[in-house]
C-alpha cells in the first residue's frame, strides 16, 4: 500500500477530489499528530547531505517546472499552478518529489485565490511524513480558515507541531479562529502568547489590537454574568471585567502612541478601541486610567522624533517636561525627555536653540548613560552651531566624568576636530596622538589617528604623517584583513607612500608588493597603482605572486553535521519551494547564521542562499559573517567564495542596460551593491528606493523618456530601477568624462558637489582627494564602490581587469 501512495496521491489531486477529513479534536494546542504515510524515499536521504547542497536546484529551476516558473515570475500563479498541474498530468512525480510538488501546487493555487483546491494539495503534502508536514497542515488550516472552515482550520492546526519556528503562525491562526467561534479564553491566551514571545514582530500592532478587541468583548460577556460565588475555586472565577477593560486600554493606548502616522487604519482602530474602554469602566477607574502617564508621554515623543515630526516631537517633549513636578524634573523619563528635545531642534536646524536646551539637563541630570549622551549631543550641536569653545569644553567634561563610556572616545576625536576648526592644530594633534594610549579599546581610535596623518599628509608633511602612520598601522596589524576591502590597508598604504615622500623608495616599493599580495581588491588598488607607476614589472609580479598564493590555499564547501539536522533539513525543503523567509526563520532558529559561526557553516549556508536565487541573503553571509576570503585573491577555488561576495543578480537586465547606456556591467552592479546589497525593497531614510536606491524627483527625470513609471513602488521593481539607475550613471559619466571615475560619488552626493570638492583642492594625488571629501557618508561610499568595481571586474571581465584595478594618480582639471 505504501508503494501504491505517491500514485494515488497524484491521482487525487489531478481529479480535484479530496479527502475525507481528519476526525475533529478538542484541544488544537496539544494535540498528538495524526497518523501518516512515509514516502517512499524522503527527501535529501543520503548520508552526506553536502552532495544536496552543491546539486540544488529550487522545484521551479527544475527543466519539467520552468514553465511555471515563468508564470510565477510574471505574476500570474494560476497560470504557474495550471502548468504544474498540466506537468503532473504528463509525468507523475515520484518517491520524495510527490510531497514537495503538492506543497508547490498548494502555495499557487493559495496565491492564485483557489483555496479549496489549496486545501486538497496542502493536506496530499500532509499526508506523508517529510520534514514540511507541520507547513502542509499550517497552510491546510489557513486556507480553510480563510474558507470559513473554522473548525476544520482548527482541527488541521492541531497537527503541527509548536516547536518548530511556525509556531507563532500557528498560534495566530487558532486564536484568530477562536476568536470567530466566540472562544475569547482561548484567542485571548494564544494573542498574549504572542506578544510575551519576545518578538518584534511585524504584526504586533495587530496583534495588539485583536487582543485589546478580544478582551473588551469578554468583559462585555461576562458582565451580563453573575460573578462567580464565594467559596468557588479560585481558578474558575472568571476576571473582573473592568480588569480586561484595563488592559485593553493599555493595550489600545500604546498603538495609539506609537503609531504617528494620520489617518492609518492602525491609529483609527485603536482610537476607536481607546473610546470604547473608557466608556465601560466604572467612574473612578476611568478618571485614573484617562490620563497619559509620563511613561506614555515620553513613548509619544520617541515616536513622532522616529517619524520624522520633530516639531510635534519637541512641543510633545515641552509639555512633558512642563508637566512634571518639580522634584521629579530631572529623573529618568525627564532627562530623556530633554534629550528628545534637543535633537527635535537639531533635526530642525537650531542647533544654537538645541546646545542651550542642555544647559539646566547637564546642571541635574546624573544617569550615566543619558548623561553621557547628553553631553555628548551638547557638544555635537555646540560645534555644529560653530560655538567650538563650548563643544570643547561639552565634549571634554564627558571624557573627564566618564572616561569608561562608549561615548568618551567620540568625544576626545570631535574635541580635536573642533580645536582644529578654532586653528588650535597643536591641541588638535595632542588630542588624536595620545587617543591609542587613553582609548586602547576604542571604535574611535583608528579614525582619529587616520585623521591625524591625514591633515599632515595635506600639509605636505610627509615625515610627521610616516610616524603616526607606523603606530596607526601597528594597530590595525592583528585586524587588517578583516576589515574589508574599505578600509583593509589603508594605514600601511599611506605609510609606504610616507617613506617613498621622505627618501625610502625601496622601503616603500616592499610595502606597496606585500600589500598587493596579501589584501586583494581594498586599499591594494592604490597600492597597485602607484607601484606601475614606479616599476610596473614588480607591480604585476606581485599581483602574480598573490594569485599563485590563492591558488595553492584550498578552498571547498564542507560538510557539517548541523546540515543532516531536522531544522536545517526544514529550510532546504522551504527553499526549494521558493519560500526564503521561512527558510531563513528555520535556519535563525537554529542559531548557526551568526558571527563566530564555523566559516563552513557559513559557506554552506550562502551556497544555499544563492542555489535558492537569494543573491541578498547569499552576499549576507558572505559579507557580513565570513573574513577569511578578504585575504585571498579570487583565483583557483577561491572564485567560489568571491561570487558568492559578489554576487549577478537580474543579469539579464544589467547586460541590456549596459549595452543600452554604455555604463560597463561591472560599474553597475558596483554600485547596486553598496547602495541596497541585493535589496530590491530597500528604502533609505531619505527616501530612496530599491536596488540603486533612487529618490523619485531623479527617478521622474530618467523615466519619461524612457516611458518607465517612478514612483516608490515602481522602483522596487528590479527592471525599472536597474533601467533608471543605468541612465542615471551614463549622464554622470558623460558630466565627468575627464574624470569618469567622480561618476561614483557624484552618484552619492550629487554632481555638484564633486566638482566643488575638485575645485577646492585641485592639485592634490587622487588617493589623498578621497579621503578628504568632506561627507564621510560619500568618502566611505566612494571607496567601496572602487573596489567593488575592481572585483566584478576581475571575476567576470578579466580582460579589463587592470585598467579596474589601475587607478589614476591624479585628477584631471
Amino acid at each position: 500500500m505504501r508503494r501504491l501512495l505517491p500514485l494515488v496521491l497524484v491521482s487525487v489531486a489531478c481529479s480535484g477530489q479530496r479527502p475525507p477529513p481528519p476526525s475533529p479534536i478538542a484541544t488544537p494546542l496539544t494535540a498528538a499528530p495524526p497518523a501518516v504515510h512515509s514516502a517512499e524515499a524522503k527527501p535529501d536521504a543520503g548520508n552526506n547531505p553536502l552532495v544536496s547542497l552543491e546539486k540544488f536546484s529550487p522545484l521551479l529551476s527544475t527543466p519539467p517546472l520552468a514553465p511555471a516558473g515563468r508564470l510565477l515570475s510574471r505574476g500570474n500563479p494560476a497560470g504557474a499552478a495550471a502548468a504544474v498541474m498540466k506537468t503532473m498530468h504528463k509525468s507523475p512525480p515520484a518517491g520524495a518529489d510527490v510531497p514537495r510538488w503538492q506543497m508547490l501546487l498548494a502555495r499557487l493555487r493559495e496565491k492564485a485565490g483557489n483555496l479549496r483546491g489549496a486545501a486538497a494539495s496542502y493536506e496530499l503534502a500532509a499526508a506523508v511524513d517529510w520534514p514540511l508536514s507541520s507547513y502542509a497542515w499550517l497552510g491546510a488550516g489557513r486556507v480553510l480558515l480563510r474558507s470559513g472552515h473554522v473548525d476544520a482550520a482548527l482541527e488541521r492546526l492541531g497537527h503541527v507541531q509548536l516547536d518548530e519556528p511556525l509556531a507563532d503562525e500557528t498560534r495566530l491562526l487558532i486564536a484568530q479562529a477562536a476568536d470567530r467561534n466566540g472562544d475569547h479564553d482561548l484567542a485571548i491566551k494564544t494573542w498574549r502568547q504572542h506578544l510575551q514571545s519576545g518578538d518584534d514582530a511585524s504584526d504586533r500592532v495587530d496583534v495588539s489590537l485583536k487582543l485589546a478587541g478580544a478582551l473588551l468583548d469578554r468583559a462585555a460577556d461576562h458582565a451580563k454574568k453573575p460573578r462567580a460565588a464565594k467559596g468557588a475555586d479560585a481558578g474558575d472565577a472568571a476576571p473582573a471585567p473592568h480588569e480586561d477593560t484595563a488592559e485593553a486600554l493599555r493595550l489600545a493606548r500604546r498603538v495609539d502612541l506609537e503609531n504617528t502616522g494620520s489617518g492609518s487604519d492602525a491609529l483609527a482602530r485603536a482610537q476607536a478601541l481607546e473610546k470604547r474602554a473608557l466608556t465601560t469602566l466604572p467612574s473612578k477607574l476611568r478618571s485614573k486610567l484617562t490620563p497619559l502617564t509620563t511613561e506614555d508621554q515620553l513613548i509619544r515623543v520617541k515616536a513622532l522624533l522616529g517619524a520624522g515630526q520633530d516639531d510635534g516631537a519637541g512641543k510633545a517633549a515641552d509639555r512633558l517636561l512642563k508637566s512634571l513636578p518639580q522634584k521629579r524634573r530631572w529623573s529618568s523619563v525627564g532627562c530623556e525627555a530633554a534629550v528628545l528635545r534637543g535633537k527635535a531642534l537639531a533635526m530642525k536646524h537650531k542647533y544654537g536653540d538645541a546646545t542651550d536646551s542642555f544647559g539646566k539637563p547637564i546642571r541635574f541630570c546624573k544617569g550615566d548613560d543619558v548623561r553621557a549622551r547628553i553631553l555628548y549631543l551638547a557638544g555635537r550641536y555646540a560645534a555644529s552651531d560653530g560655538r567650538q569653545m563650548l563643544a570643547v569644553k561639552r565634549y571634554d567634561q564627558l571624557q573627564k566624568e566618564l572616561p569608561h563610556h562608549r561615548l568618551a572616545d567620540d568625544a576626545r576625536m570631535h574635541e580635536a576636530f573642533s580645536y582644529y576648526e578654532l586653528g588650535v592644530e597643536a591641541r588638535f594633534t595632542q588630542l588624536l596622538s595620545s587617543m591609542p594610549d587613553d582609548y586602547p579599546d576604542g571604535d574611535m581610535v583608528l579614525d582619529g589617528v587616520f585623521r591625524l596623518a591625514m591633515r599632515r599628509i595635506e600639509k605636505g608633511d610627509w615625515s610627521g604623517a610616516a610616524s603616526v602612520l607606523d603606530r596607526a598601522a601597528q594597530l590595525a596589524t592583528k585586524q587588517d584583513a578583516r576589515r574589508g576591502t574599505e578600509f583593509s590597508g589603508r594605514e600601511r598604504y599611506f605609510r609606504a607612500r610616507a617613506w617613498i615622500a621622505t627618501g625610502e623608495k625601496q622601503r616603500g616599493e616592499k610595502e606597496l608588493a606585500a600589500i598587493i599580495r596579501e589584501l586583494p581588491l581594498s586599499y591594494m588598488l592604490q597600492a597597485y597603482s602607484y607601484l606601475v607607476a614606479l616599476d610596473p614589472s614588480r607591480a604585476k609580479q606581485a599581483l602574480e605572486a598573490g594569485i599563485q598564493r590563492s591558488k595553492q590555499s584550498p578552498f571547498s564547501f564542507e560538510y557539517r553535521p548541523e546540515f543532516d539536522t531536522p531544522g536545517f533539513r526544514r529550510a532546504m525543503e522551504l527553499l526549494r519551494q521558493g519560500e526564503l523567509e521561512l527558510a531563513q526563520r528555520e535556519i535563525q532558529a537554529l542559531g548557526i547564521a551568526r558571527p563566530g559561526a564555523a566559516p563552513e557553516i557559513l559557506w554552506g549556508l550562502a551556497l544555499l542562499y544563492s542555489r535558492a536565487g537569494s543573491a541578498k541573503l547569499s552576499h549576507a553571509v558572505a559579507r557580513g559573517l565570513l573574513t577569511d576570503w578578504l585575504g585571498r585573491w579570487p583565483a583557483g577555488d577561491w572564485v567560489k567564495a568571491w561570487k558568492l561576495a559578489f554576487p549577478r543578480p537580474y543579469h539579464a537586465v544589467v547586460e541590456r542596460e549596459a549595452k543600452r547606456t554604455g555604463v560597463p556591467e561591472t560599474l553597475i552592479y558596483a554600485v547596486m551593491r553598496e547602495e541596497s546589497a541585493f535589496d530590491p525593497r530597500a528604502e533609505s531614510p531619505a527616501n530612496a528606493y530599491g536596488l540603486m536606491q533612487l529618490i523619485v524627483p531623479t527617478a521622474r527625470i530618467y523615466a519619461r523618456p524612457l516611458g518607465l513609471p517612478y514612483d516608490a513602488h515602481s522602483l522596487e521593481r528590479p527592471a525599472v530601477n536597474i533601467t533608471l539607475g543605468s541612465h542615471v550613471l551614463a549622464k554622470l559619466g558623460n558630466r565627468f568624462s575627464n574624470n569618469p571615475l567622480l561618476a561614483i560619488p557624484a552618484y552619492n552626493a550629487g554632481p555638484g558637489r564633486p566638482r566643488r570638492w575638485l575645485h577646492d583642492r585641485p592639485s592634490l594625488d587622487f588617493d589623498v582627494w578621497v579621503e578628504l571629501i568632506p561627507f564621510r557618508e560619500t568618502r566611505r561610499y566612494t571607496k567601496r564602490v572602487l573596489a567593488s568595481r575592481a572585483a566584478y571586474t576581475f571575476l567576470y571581465d578579466e580582460k579589463n581587469a587592470d585598467d579596474a584595478m589601475d587607478l589614476p594618480l591624479k585628477l584631471k582639471i
